[in-house]
């Protein structure tokens, strides 16, 4: 069976999603995002969540987009936190009741393509009902996400996570084509499967949203203010937020002034938070709403994404140094894979070497010290490089060409 829409101009797009908003994070955004700039392009798109996504009900709305919901269990969430043996089985074996309410909405919803996006407990059935019903089938990666758990590993957690990781694997190769958000994870991809099935669409920026936030309460003049420095975003180990604040100690002896503000949420928000109390002019505010952060960037004037460097760092793009050039905000990051990506060094940000304390208090310096003109020039290189390369606007274009591509199996 297969759900032909025709010679029609609308094409229609089955999103196959492990999370979305409201629960926040670096991928419910890009989620966000991307569903709004293929709606604004002409396609007709719908989203369909994992059991693990917490639901007001079997259906909601959001900016516009309808959301399927899936969860029988209010309580149900996604976190970072450790789970027992018994809870990922668990959790693994709804992978079956999810594969019939898939069905369900295929029927329903009648797409003329599955775009699922990682990790495989929406690949794998999507793969399945999309031969089933003879539509075509889009695997997007947004990261490594087996490597984010670190620590000791014992022989049978080594197994589980490789035999997880082989499954990603057997997705990605009956996937007719696989989307990767950078190059470094492609080249890492490529080692796996077919490099010509591979293609980059990069993280973005909405900038239609940016500029109606920015509208709200922003504050054009705050650059000048200078030395507040801040972190948005996720909280955990690999981010780097200890060494943020132990290097924002030094720099605060020399200037005074400085501040330091930190918003976000996660596995290490308790221990940063802990930290932050204890730290003159340091200051932790916890989660902030999607729709809030244009008031924590109007309090920032320096981003900073202290990354660590692993393999899953090198190969993940952040959104938020991008979402901080599109404020209007200078931008320090590690020289990780996903951060250099987007960073070239005092054109429209500034790279310090990753892990070393020493030289991100350099680089922080360095940025208190820069001169009027030289920031100008920076804040306009960034502006004009998320508007011209980095909009969600260009993206749902290229996506849109690539659904007619596999719709029609040219190059695929």
């Amino acid at each position: 069976m297969y759900f032909c829409r025709k010679m029609t101009n609308s094409m229609k797009v089955l999103h196959i999603l492990y999370q979305s908003l409201p629960q926040i994070s670096g991928s419910s955004i890009r989620s966000r995002d991307l569903l709004m700039a293929q709606k604004n392009v002409g396609l007709e798109v719908v989203a369909i969540t994992s059991p693990f996504q917490v639901s007001n009900g079997s259906q909601e709305e959001i900016d516009g987009i309808i959301y399927l919901r899936t969860s029988q269990n209010q309580r149900e969430s996604i976190s970072d936190l450790r789970k027992s043996f018994s809870e990922r089985a668990f959790r693994f074996f709804k992978i079956f009741r999810f594969y019939f309410q898939l069905k369900e909405a295929i029927k329903s919803q009648k797409p003329d393509i599955l775009h699922a996006h990682a990790m495989f407990f929406c690949g794998l059935p999507a793969i399945f009902l999309g031969k089933r019903f003879g539509l075509p089938v889009i695997y997007e990666v947004r990261s490594l996400w087996m490597l984010k758990k670190k620590g000791r590993k014992g022989l049978f957690e080594l197994i589980v996570e490789k035999t997880l990781f082989k499954i990603e694997v057997f997705v990605m190769r009956k996937a007719r084509c696989v989307i990767a958000i950078n190059e470094s994870l492609k080249i890492e991809l490529k080692k796996k499967i077919n490099p010509n099935k591979i293609i980059v669409i990069n993280n973005a920026v909405n900038i239609e949203l940016v500029k109606s936030l920015k509208n709200k309460t922003f504050d054009t003049k705050s650059v000048e203010h200078g030395k507040r420095f801040g972190y948005i975003g996720t909280l955990t180990p690999h981010e780097g937020i200890d060494m943020l604040i132990d290097a924002f100690i030094s720099i605060n002896t020399t200037y005074p002034g400085a501040r330091l503000s930190i918003f976000g949420d996660g596995i290490e928000a308790k221990n940063i938070q802990n930290i932050s109390d204890k730290i003159e002019n340091v200051k932790f505010h916890g989660k902030v709403h999607p729709n809030q952060i244009h008031k924590a960037f109007d309090t920032i004037d320096i981003i900073v994404n202290p990354r660590y460097k692993n393999k899953l760092t090198d190969s993940v793009t952040p959104l938020k140094p991008l979402e901080a050039m599109a404020y209007d905000k200078i931008v320090i990051g590690s020289d990780v894979g996903g951060i250099k990506e987007l960073i070239t060094n005092e054109y429209n940000g500034f790279l310090f070497k990753a892990g070393d304390k020493a030289d991100l208090v350099a680089t922080m310096d360095s940025v208190l010290k820069l001169e009027d003109r030289k920031k100008k020039e920076i804040l306009k290189n960034a502006q004009l490089y998320v508007l011209q390369e980095k909009s969600w606007a260009a993206n749902a274009l290229a996506y849109k060409v690539l659904y007619e591509k596999v719709s029609s199996d040219i190059g695929y």
